[in-house]
């Protein structure tokens, strides 16, 4: 989880240069400045508007050489050029000394030097050539200010982040455990109905291959699946270009199915356009569809196609997190695991993986920098991973439209939803096992999960850099869930899941008669179905 804005360096980040020669008349340009040493305004209207001169034939770095007699500094903000043999720092300083009331730096591109100095304090930003140009094309009757928006305490960003996610969490587990639930009670009543046909012959076995409650997983298998996430990281670190072509295909496909398949119970209660298409066999495909269905499936796979054509647009990210969040709530109906032990594995293992990631691999690469934020932001390319929920950052919208900004944004990633909300998939179908009160480990890791989260958000305030958010979520959800099941005595009970039965059928291979046996009792009544 990491807030977008600094564009150059460690340290310089964007600012607006309001140019106006009349109140009716202005222009805004993009500067970059460095915060520790230049107090700039939060916003046009208390922005301080100053004369400029332009002084880029003056060597400012030489501190013999007095600036030209035809020069204004006194309350001017000074262009000096960026060629001369000195850093931008002591250019500042030096037209400071000379009365100055500020330095703009001019240069070809806007790019600002790795350099801060919280000695000193005066104003001090860059500007681009073509904007200098344009600036003193204005005439002596030109004034200009410079400001830079602040955020607030609680941006709106973070709190619509919080929504999407704590929204994500709550239905995907929710659906995830009513269907896991659901399954097991149908295994339940076709364990007490198998019995023997007519004439003694055994019941026939259905052809279909039947959905299972939970996923057959072992601790080797998830330690497996770490290191597999590693690799992946790695590749798309070294070969991010090429990839991110990858990973976006394989997110329109993947999020178009999620739409569909969350859609799908909603569509089918529609009462119109249940009329089906004759049989098809299409390579792999095959069966009938209603009209409904065919109808929604052009609108999910349109929606990810529109977001595929339009994905750098600026409204682009609302479309992402739609896509995202069916994504994350398909991914959580889906993969069930089968109990606390291999929960408590893959988020342990993953939250060293995260950290390792974001706080070690600076000391390891050559520039320093996160392996794991240059990958969500996308290094040198235009392109960004999508597998991400991004908003806006409200606070630096005007910024982001002068300075053309592509990263202003607060992003959270799909893993930090999906990891802790398997765990709360597994919880909330424990729930519905044992009849707990108010499905009550549902409800700790859904609070937990939004806890962490809000913890995530002070922490990322407070350390002013990205923060691996399952460093905060994991425990706060995880956590809560051994205390309450300590308090309830159900740890074993959790512990164990569905590992009973996964050794009673021999890996899925056992024949119907040893189906149930040695299975947990962990229920404290029958639940009725539910739909």
């Amino acid at each position: 989880m990491w807030t977008e804005r600094l564009v150059a360096g460690d340290t310089a980040v964007c600012g607006i240069l309001n140019s106006r020669v009349n109140e009716s008349s202005s222009e805004k340009y993009c500067v970059l400045f460095y915060p520790e040493i230049s107090d700039v305004a939060e916003d046009e209207s208390s922005a301080i508007y100053l004369p400029v001169s332009d002084a880029l034939e003056w060597n400012v770095c030489n501190e013999t050489e007095p600036p030209p007699p035809s020069l204004s500094l006194q309350n001017h903000l000074i262009f000096v050029s960026s060629e001369n043999n000195c850093s931008a720092v002591e250019r500042a300083r030096h037209v400071q000394n000379h009365g100055g009331a500020g330095t703009l730096v001019v240069k070809e591109y806007l790019r600002a030097p790795n350099e801060n100095d919280t000695v000193n304090s005066f104003t001090l930003a860059f500007i681009k050539n073509s904007s200098y140009l344009e600036i003193i094309e204005g005439g002596d009757e030109v004034r200009v200010g410079l400001y830079s928006p602040k955020d607030t305490l609680l941006p709106v960003s973070l709190f619509i982040i919080w929504i999407l996610a704590v929204f994500s969490i709550a239905v995907g587990a929710f659906w995830s455990g009513k269907v896991r639930h659901s399954l097991y009670l149908s295994e339940q009543v076709k364990d007490g109905a198998r019995g023997e046909g007519p004439e003694g012959m055994p019941e026939p076995q259905d052809s279909m291959p039947k959905e299972e409650t939970s996923m057959n997983l072992s601790a080797k298998s998830i330690l497996a699946f770490v290191v597999l996430m590693c690799a992946m990281l790695l590749s798309l670190y070294f070969l991010f270009d090429y990839l991110v072509y990858v990973i976006i295909g394989m997110f329109c496909l993947a999020s178009g199915v999620a739409m569909f398949c969350c859609l799908h119970p909603i569509v089918s209660r529609i009462p119109c356009g249940a009329c089906r298409t004759p049989y098809f066999n299409i390579y792999l495909v095959r069966g009938t569809l209603e009209v409904r269905q065919i109808l929604l499936l052009i609108f999910s796979f349109g929606l990810a196609g529109v977001w595929v054509a339009f994905r750098n647009a600026i409204w682009a990210w609302i479309l992402q997190d739609i896509l995202g969040i069916a994504f994350c709530i398909n991914v959580m109906r889906l993969i069930r695991l089968p109990n606390l032990k291999i929960c408590t594995i893959l988020l342990t293992g993953l939250v060293l993986y995260d950290i390792f990631f974001v706080f070690i691999t600076p000391y390891i690469t050559s520039d320093g920098k996160s392996i794991m934020v240059e990958v969500a932001k996308g290094g040198t390319s235009k392109e960004q991973l999508p597998m991400v929920l991004k908003v806006p950052n409200y606070a630096y919208m005007e910024i982001s439209q002068v300075c053309q900004l592509t990263n202003n944004y607060n992003l959270l990633g799909f893993g930090d939803i999906l990891i802790p909300g398997l765990l709360v998939s597994y919880v909330h179908s424990f729930d519905l096992q044992v009849a707990s009160p108010c499905r009550l480990y549902y409800l700790v890791n859904v609070i937990g999960y939004g806890t962490g989260l809000v913890v995530t958000f002070i922490a990322l305030w407070l350390m002013n850099g990205a923060q691996p958010a399952l460093l905060y979520l994991v425990p706060f959800t995880l956590i809560p869930t051994y205390i309450t099941a300590a308090f309830r005595g159900e740890v074993k009970a959790m512990w164990r899941g569905d590992a009973d039965k996964f050794e009673s059928y021999g890996g899925g291979d056992s024949g119907p008669e040893e189906e149930g046996e040695g299975e947990e009792e962990v229920r404290s009544g029958t639940m009725p179905e539910e739909t």
